[in-house]
């Protein structure tokens, strides 16, 4: 059976892209704040082609992340979720979401794109499955209950 799976990092104060995106900043002014705990990890660096890299307990659920992925739609060019705010509401809000992962960082951007706006009056009920923590961010698991 196939599953739709939204995985994104997010700020302590909701938001997945900071202020002023554009093409040169797609992640907004402070947006890359958002990402800095998975650089420095083995699991990401090994696929990025670069050696050496931390282990901790995020480095299971980066490895996780990437097991049986059929596709990943990122902005809507293109099944894991990824990307923009924008896509993943219009997925939310179709009930087409089945499990959310949310790297919650914390930073407080002020400003941006949230994730949880603009969803049209879609009755979403999660139910918390995991949570990890870790350094720089803490691994929140949801299964999305139709």
């Amino acid at each position: 059976m196939t599953r739709l799976r939204l995985d994104i990092s997010m700020s302590l104060d909701g938001f997945v892209a900071g202020p002023n995106q554009s093409e040169q900043n797609p992640l907004g002014e402070g947006g890359m704040q958002l990402h800095e705990w998975v650089f420095p990890l083995a699991a990401w660096r090994e696929t990025h082609g670069e050696e050496g890299g931390a282990v901790n307990a995020s480095s299971a659920v980066v490895e996780e992340s990437r097991e049986n992925l059929g596709a990943t739609v990122m902005d809507g060019k293109d099944v894991a979720l990824s990307g923009g705010a924008n896509v993943a509401q219009q997925y939310l809000s179709a009930g087409r979401v089945d499990q959310i992962q949310l790297h919650v960082v914390p930073v407080l951007l002020g400003g941006g794109a949230r994730l949880f706006d603009d969803l049209a009056g879609a009755d979403i009920g999660l139910e918390c499955t995991r949570a990890i923590h870790a350094p720089g961010v803490t691994h929140l698991a949801y299964r999305v209950v139709k």
